[in-house]
C-alpha cells in the first residue's frame, strides 16, 4: 500500500511543470541577463573595464608618462624641503602689518575718521589715486576678517570690523564726489575754451597763446579812446569862469610867490 502510494506521489511530479521547475531551481545558476546574450563573446568598448584603483590594477593600455618612476612622499620631516614664500608677495595685503588672520577690536578702532569732500578738493589727481587703492586694500583686509571670524565662529570684533568699513567706503564715496566735481568743471571750461581764440586744443603747439590777440586787444583799446574822446564831456567836467572869491584867491597866492621866490 505505501508503495503504491510513493508511485503515484511520483508521476504528480513529473506532470506538474511547477513541480519540474522546483526541482531544477536547487543546482540552477541565479542570472538576469537572457541567455542569447550571457552566450555573446565579442569585443570589450569599454576601455576602462578591469581599471580599479581600490585594487591597484592600473591602466590596460600604456600611456606616454607610463615609464617615467612616479613620485615618492618624503616621510621623514628633516629632509622635506621648507617652501620659500615672498615677503612681499601682493596676496599680503588681504592681512595686517603682522600677518594676523583676524584682528582683534582693539587694532580696528586705531583709526581716525574719515575724508571729507573739503580736504579731498585739495589733493591732485595722484593722490586721490593713491587714496582709492589704499581705501580698496583695507576693504579687502577687512573682509577678509570678516570671513575669516565667521568661519571660526570668533563672535567677536564684528560691530568694530563693520564700522571700519563704513569708514572705508565713506572715503571712497568723498573721492567720487571730488573727481565728478572736477569732470563738469572741466567739461564748462572746456565749452569756454573752444570760444576762444587764445587756447589751441588741437595739442598741437602751447595750449594757450594770448599774442595771438594781442593787435585785436590794441585795436579795441585804441577804438575805445577814440569813442570816449567823441563823447561830449558831463556838466561837472567843463570849463566854466572863476568866481570872483576864486580869482582874489589866486592873485594872493601868486603874489605870495613873487614875494617869496
Amino acid at each position: 500500500m505505501a508503495t503504491l502510494q510513493c508511485a503515484l506521489s511520483h508521476a504528480k511530479c513529473l506532470r506538474s511543470p511547477l513541480k519540474i521547475h522546483d526541482r531544477f531551481a536547487a543546482w540552477a545558476p541565479f542570472s538576469t541577463s537572457q541567455p542569447q546574450q550571457a552566450r555573446h563573446r565579442g569585443k570589450d568598448n569599454n576601455p576602462n573595464r578591469g581599471v580599479s584603483p581600490l585594487r591597484r590594477t592600473g591602466l590596460r593600455y600604456p600611456l606616454s608618462v607610463s615609464g617615467r618612476p612616479l613620485p615618492k612622499p618624503v616621510l621623514d620631516p628633516e629632509r622635506r624641503s621648507k617652501p620659500q614664500r615672498d615677503e612681499n608677495h601682493g596676496l599680503w595685503g588681504f592681512f595686517n602689518v603682522a600677518k594676523d588672520d583676524i584682528q582683534i577690536p582693539k587694532d580696528d578702532y586705531q583709526w581716525g575718521r574719515s575724508w571729507t569732500a573739503e580736504d579731498l578738493r585739495k589733493k591732485n589727481w595722484e593722490d586721490l589715486h593713491r587714496l582709492w587703492w589704499v581705501c580698496a586694500k583695507e576693504r579687502n583686509r577687512v573682509s577678509t576678517s570678516h570671513f575669516e571670524r565667521e568661519r571660526i565662529k570668533a563672535g567677536l570684533g564684528a560691530k568694530e570690523s563693520h564700522d571700519r568699513l563704513l569708514a572705508v567706503m565713506k572715503t571712497q564715496k568723498a573721492i567720487r564726489h571730488v573727481l565728478t566735481e572736477r569732470w563738469y568743471a572741466w567739461q564748462e571750461a572746456r565749452e569756454i575754451a573752444l570760444d576762444d581764440e587764445t587756447v589751441d586744443l588741437t595739442g598741437e603747439g602751447p595750449a594757450y597763446d594770448p599774442e595771438r590777440r594781442r593787435e585785436e586787444y590794441e585795436e579795441e583799446d585804441n577804438n575805445a579812446a577814440a569813442r570816449a574822446e567823441d563823447e561830449p564831456r558831463p556838466y561837472s567836467e567843463v570849463d566854466l569862469p572863476a568866481s570872483p572869491r576864486e580869482v582874489q584867491v589866486a592873485s594872493k597866492e601868486s603874489a605870495s610867490a613873487s614875494a617869496n621866490p
